[in-house]
């Protein structure tokens, strides 16, 4: 009941960023610029604070590295299933690439952390840090080689405009956050004092400036626009149940505590990531439909995540 009340929280902080974009109290500058300030600021401020309070243990670390290894399978799961959903809703085209990025693709930042502490607190947030690794290492590249077929006569990585891949885009704010967390972890550093309690309130507002950050964003949709594609309904349906479960009952089969099935299986429960529509417009791909893909999946979401949460 405790998780459920949580979860409606973060609902009633999504409808909050909705109402104020539709009063115009907030505009598509400052969404710009709580976006940059999530995503380079407040995430990884929690990530550093939340990584160097934990007590360096062998288990710890063990456990770690088990939900790496686990989050590479996930990708591989979820990969294979973004070849065959699409065939099987007849998808072609720029919607089977957006379908696809649906299905590997989910919103690990602004909706991951937040259930995830929700459900398991800092704890979880710990070991979700590290689980989500893999994440811009396979959406820089998969993610990059599905949406910008329109723009490619060859289907090959195509990164920035001559086609070389680039290093540097794989690095951001949040896995250099990562990397610093763990390392003091794996030292068992401390921030001073004055440092962490500054860090630990800046990281605190992550989780409402998010969720009102994507109310934001999904009051710029049309209503009329969004429930007019049937398969988008079909291909959220996948990506919030029918995914999470296949993880669940194959975590099931070996011997695994709560955190490390549980937060595979929240991770595979979120929607649509919302960097979507951003990627689909920079390599010229169908953006309106990944926008309907968020605000689909984001609002259905509501409904699939406290039943997600049931089951595990």
């Amino acid at each position: 009941m405790e998780t459920l009340n949580q979860i409606l929280v973060l609902f009633l902080l999504l409808i909050i960023g909705y109402i104020c974009k539709k009063l115009r109290i907030i505009s598509n500058d400052m969404n710009r610029d709580i976006s940059n300030f999530i995503t380079s600021i407040a995430l990884p401020c929690l990530i550093i604070v939340t990584l160097s309070s934990f007590e360096f243990s062998e288990e710890t670390l063990v456990k770690s590295g088990k939900l790496f290894m686990i989050s590479w399978g996930v990708y591989a799961l979820s990969i294979a299933i973004s070849y065959i959903v699409p065939k099987l809703i007849k998808a072609e085209g720029t919607s089977r690439d957006i379908f696809q990025f649906m299905m590997v693709f989910s919103n690990v930042g602004f909706m991951g952390y937040p259930v995830v502490n929700a459900v398991f607190g800092e704890t979880g947030v710990f070991y979700t840090a590290l689980y989500n690794l893999p994440f811009n290492m396979v959406i820089w590249s998969f993610g990059v080689a599905v949406l910008s077929r329109p723009s490619m006569k060859q289907n090959k990585l195509a990164l920035d405009e001559r086609g070389s891949i680039q290093i540097k885009q794989l690095i951001n704010p949040g896995l250099i956050a990562v990397f610093i967390g763990f390392t003091m972890f794996l030292t068992s550093t401390r921030l001073p004092g004055p440092v962490h309690q500054a860090f630990k309130m800046v990281g605190d507002v992550t989780t409402p400036m998010a969720m009102v950050f994507i109310g934001s964003i999904l009051a710029d949709i049309h209503i009329k626009e969004i429930f007019s594609n049937t398969k988008v309904f079909i291909v959220s349906a996948v990506r919030l149940v029918v995914l999470p479960i296949l993880v669940l009952l194959i975590l099931k089969m070996f011997d695994l505590d709560e955190i490390m099935t549980g937060i595979p299986v929240l991770i595979a429960a979120m929607p649509v990531a919302a960097n979507c529509a951003i990627m689909a417009t920079r390599y010229e791909n169908d953006y309106h439909l990944a926008s309907q893909a968020i605000f689909i999946s984001t609002m259905l979401s509501m409904i699939t995540i406290p039943l997600i949460v049931t089951l595990l």
